[in-house]
């Protein structure tokens, strides 16, 4: 399953409401196969004996041979890299998925099969490692799954979760652990818990307010986020509350959206798109005045600020200009009623995973798109190899 470089949590969630908002629009739009629903009313107090990580030795697989991984320039993977989850088709997506590697320079690696019946969640800071978390081990327990993408070993512990609605994500800046956000079985979610890579509970981060939009930690690991219905919550890497942003708009009036830079978060407010220091200070306001719709996220390039917008269960990719309005682009391969959804920002381009919404014949894939050049280049699936894309990040997560 999210990374931006997007807010993963928070993308999927407003995607979400996006593809629930299609059924209104009347567009059968294909959802994105990691998308989960958005989240609940989170609990107040950390769980006693209910919630816990244990690891699973007898779990550790070895998913692929050697001969797999050893065209892989370890080395060089870093900045610009993409790490994929690909099916066979739309309609196979559900069944088993093989991971890529694909470089800046549109170079595919085929790495191996991908854990079965579990979600792409997150890819470590330090790039050696993906975690996916099967969300159904049981009616009480999910599966948390590390993987080493040199070695092909995966390990595995078990987390409670009251319902299907569990998200996972690496600690930053290494990914030296694991931070879980679960259904309580009153309603909501449990407060967000840290893990180690093993599976012992290392923190729980109580006192946060309704989230909706799940959460997410800067680049550096030093605070954490939460999109609440009482406004942005920043709370310290060491689960002590900061203080809380965009309360002026009022409850549940701001969906916190993706990093704007590793010391300001952006957030859309009442169709708005503001950046709010964690500082404190006044936010800074990227748009004016627009058509109502959701703002998924937004990025920089040397050429300008682009944003991913969205409604009836579609996005797409705007330019926004320096008045404030924003100019709606046209992707080379960009599908009607489909899915335009940048990964992050390399350079002077956005890799984008593209997605067929209510076209006859579902598809997805991704390419690197140069907006100032308006060139894009199918990098996996689809033309280039085939295949369904049903998750990416791009290195680094973020």
């Amino acid at each position: 399953m999210g990374t931006f470089s997007t807010g993963r949590r928070a993308v999927a969630a407003v995607l979400s409401m996006l593809a629930l908002a299609g059924v209104v629009c009347g567009c059968a739009a294909t959802a994105p196969v990691s998308v989960r629903p958005a989240a609940v009313p989170a609990g107040t107090g950390c769980p006693q004996g209910v919630t816990g990580g244990t690891a699973s030795t007898a779990g550790t697989t070895v998913f692929w041979p050697a001969a797999g991984r050893a065209g892989v320039p370890w080395r060089s993977v870093g900045r610009g890299w993409i790490l994929a989850d690909l099916a066979r088709s739309a309609a196979s997506a559900s069944g088993p998925e093989t991971l890529y590697l694909v470089s800046p320079g549109g170079q595919r690696y085929r790495l191996g099969p991908a854990p079965a019946n579990a979600y792409f969640e997150d890819w470590s800071g330090d790039g050696t490692h993906a975690l996916f978390l099967d969300p159904n081990l049981d009616p009480a327990r999910a599966s948390v799954i590390v993987l080493d993408l040199q070695t092909g070993l995966a390990s595995s512990f078990t987390v409670y979760s009251a319902t299907s609605g569990v998200t996972a994500s690496f600690s930053r800046p290494a990914g030296t652990a694991i931070l879980v956000l679960a259904a309580a079985a009153e309603g909501g979610f449990l407060p967000l818990q840290r893990f180690s890579l093993t599976g012992a509970r290392e923190l729980c981060y109580p006192g946060t307010g309704a989230v909706d939009l799940g959460y997410q930690e800067n680049a550096d690991g030093t605070a954490i986020v939460f999109s609440t219905q009482n406004g942005i919550e920043v709370v310290s890497s060491a689960g002590q509350p900061v203080r809380t942003l965009a309360t002026q708009y009022g409850p549940g009036l701001c969906q916190m959206l993706n990093w704007w830079n590793d010391q300001s978060v952006l957030a859309d407010c009442s169709y708005q798109l503001l950046a709010f220091p964690l500082s404190g200070g006044p936010p800074e306001q990227l748009t004016t005045s627009r058509d109502p719709g959701s703002f998924v996220g937004a990025w920089h390039l040397p050429s300008g600020t682009y944003a991913e917008d969205g409604a009836c269960g579609s996005t797409w990719l705007e330019r926004l200009n320096p008045d404030g309005t924003a100019t709606r682009l046209t992707i080379p391969g960009e599908p009607d009623g489909g899915r335009v959804q940048p990964l992050g920002a390399y350079g002077d381009q956005l890799p984008l995973q593209v997605a067929g919404g209510c076209a006859r014949y579902p598809y997805s894939f991704i390419e690197w798109y140069n907006p100032a050049a308006g060139v894009a280049t199918t990098v996996l699936g689809g033309p280039a190899g085939g295949g369904y894309v049903t998750d990416a990040i791009l290195f680094p997560a973020s």
